[in-house]
């Protein structure tokens, strides 16, 4: 393993966001935190709450700066109650999807807050996600409309014309709403996909529903998938898409296996991630946990299968955490190129390359896409 060292600032916020038996086996550079920098890394990891506890229960007190813990305390009093609000509309939307017979699951931010952490607060999320089995998709508009949410207005042109609507849901793997007037919630997501198409992770309805949980939410009984398929869509979105590039998703990784790893059907995530083309990312994921937090998951049989990672795969997380990444309007090259890497085998990478080609091909949708771009352009 090469020599890295690390920000002071970057190995406080990972202490504070996945809470290891032990240190990291990187050195950090033996110097004062530069507090303003420490702000804005939190900000962008979107750890704050998590970094707010830390500093008040952490042993070995520091002297933080007043104006920066102040500011910890205020941003984490207005995430709290902005997680309990949108727990509540999980909640709510859940049972009216639910009351009409929409086959739905909440998914993502607010269900991990409230599963997986020792208080919801603790996750910063801004907006909600459900799971919708395609069918459904035209009745579940329907019901979020009348609680004050729509598609924007280039995907309500999409969605409004039959063949656009047809390819925009082959080829795409979510839909933004918006609220129609004023609301605290400002963004909210369904998905039949759980990512792009054209990225070859094709877990879908069916199989994402087998054997659903009920959990207590909020005091609501809630149907949601198995903690293996939570697991599975976890590493797709954090690792495949994402490339966890935030300590955010690591926490969330490190919370799922501390609780529930010797429950899961380890089985069954192999077989599935390995038919899937993803069972590298997989093992490297693991692996970077388990470099992270000195901790093992899975029992004997699963980590004796799990690789460590990689110089390429753990240095480039390294980097990330420590530079940031620049914010790009589309990150489609970007999600491709990593998957190029890091997916299993040749045959899963020719078929990213087929899908992709086949996307770039429909002509119709993208015409449509630049002619309605081009019109309203400002």
């Amino acid at each position: 393993m090469p020599d890295l060292k690390i920000s002071p600032e970057l190995a406080l916020l990972m202490e504070a966001a996945l809470e290891g038996k032990s240190k990291p086996p990187f050195d950090s550079y033996q110097r004062e935190i530069n507090w303003a920098k420490l702000s804005r890394l939190a900000n962008w990891h979107q750890v704050r709450p998590l970094l707010l506890d830390h500093l008040q229960n952490r042993g070995e007190k520091l002297e933080v700066p007043a104006k920066h813990l102040a500011g910890l305390k205020e941003f984490a009093m207005g995430q709290a109650v902005t997680n309990m609000a949108f727990l509540g509309i999980s909640v709510r939307l859940y049972e009216q999807l639910d009351a009409v017979r929409v086959k739905a699951f909440l998914m993502k931010g607010a269900l991990w807050a409230w599963l997986l952490y020792e208080k919801p607060n603790q996750r910063e999320f801004g907006d909600i996600d459900f799971f919708i089995e395609e069918g459904d998709i035209n009745k579940s508009l329907s019901t979020l409309k009348v609680n004050g949410f729509e598609p924007d207005p280039y995907r309500k042109y999409l969605m409004g014309q039959d063949a656009l609507r047809s390819a925009y849901l082959e080829t795409d793997y979510q839909l933004p709403l918006q609220p129609i007037e004023s609301h605290a919630l400002q963004s909210l997501e369904i998905q039949w996909k759980p990512s792009y198409p054209r990225y070859c992770y094709d877990l879908n309805w069916k199989e994402l529903s087998l054997n659903m949980i009920s959990v207590n939410m909020a005091g609501s009984l809630i149907q949601i998938p198995n903690m293996e398929n939570q697991l599975l869509m976890m590493v797709i979105h954090h690792g495949g898409v994402e490339q966890w590039d935030k300590l955010k998703y690591m926490a969330d990784f490190v919370r799922i296996l501390r609780k529930h790893s010797d429950k899961l059907d380890w089985s069954y995530i192999q077989d599935i991630s390995g038919k899937q083309g993803f069972k590298r990312l997989l093992s490297e994921s693991v692996g970077m946990v388990r470099l992270l937090t000195g901790e093992a998951f899975g029992g004997e049989a699963f980590e004796s299968a799990m690789a460590s990672p990689s110089d390429k795969f753990r240095s480039a997380i390294l980097k990330h955490w420590e530079n940031e990444r620049p914010v790009l309007k589309s990150k489609s090259w970007r999600i491709f190129l990593y998957n190029m890497r890091h997916r299993d085998n040749l045959g899963v990478k020719f078929s990213i390359i087929l899908a992709h080609l086949s996307y770039l091909t429909n002509l119709r949708l993208l015409w449509h896409k630049a002619l309605w771009y081009k019109k309203h352009q400002s």
